[in-house]
């Protein structure tokens, strides 16, 4: 009974989380299928982007909540009424989500948590999960990023620095003759006097 008043809980929460969305991102877009009749709320599982400020918010519950509602959902057979998101969309999931009893429908589960929350939710927002292909487990778990380690400094510069050393190495040949020119030149010989000298008599 946990797992149901939990779900309750959830529920109850973002019915009444609707309208602070409305006033930090704005009014929700109209619903794609015109014959929904469920009730709209922003999914909680995603961020969302300000429209005045072009900022990204960060999703309102972590991936660690994710899991444990997710894990409260499964246990009551209840996946159904959770929104997609990271935690939800894995393939391990889905199989799960299909292999939930099919007697059992949407109705007759939300008539579990309360008749005054029996009503269907279309979640708003849209979740892409990212390209994670490959038996690698190095390639899933860095699918999609710019580069597979971080690093330290030194290794992150050292491409510049190999650059910089190179071109300075090209030219050093021209920068010694310069050097010793100069030097040359500007060095003072020791059997003159020092004209800048002043002697006290």
């Amino acid at each position: 009974m946990s797992a149901v008043q939990a779900l309750k809980k959830f529920r109850i929460h973002e019915l009444k989380g609707l309208q602070g969305h409305i006033t930090r991102f704005g009014p929700l877009p109209a619903p794609e299928n015109a014959s929904s009749s469920g009730v709209q709320l922003p999914n909680p599982f995603i961020p969302h982007r300000n429209p005045y400020t072009g900022r990204w918010a960060a999703p309102k519950y972590s991936l660690r909540r994710q899991a444990e509602l997710i894990k409260v959902a499964k246990a009551s057979n209840n996946l159904d009424l959770l929104p997609p998101g990271p935690k939800l969309s894995s393939p391990a999931a889905n199989l799960l989500s299909k292999k939930l009893d099919a007697t059992v429908g949407l109705s007759e589960k939300l008539s579990v948590l309360d008749e005054a929350l029996a009503f269907p939710v279309d979640w708003v927002g849209k979740f892409e999960p990212k390209n994670t292909t490959g038996s690698d487990l190095g390639v899933r778990l860095y699918a999609g990023k710019k580069r597979m380690f971080k690093g330290h400094k030194w290794e992150r510069t050292k491409p510049r620095r190999e650059a910089h050393k190179g071109m300075l190495m090209r030219d050093m040949d021209w920068r010694v003759t310069k050097f010793k020119g100069e030097h040359h030149y500007r060095s003072r010989n020791p059997l003159k006097p020092n004209q800048s000298t002043k002697l006290p008599f």
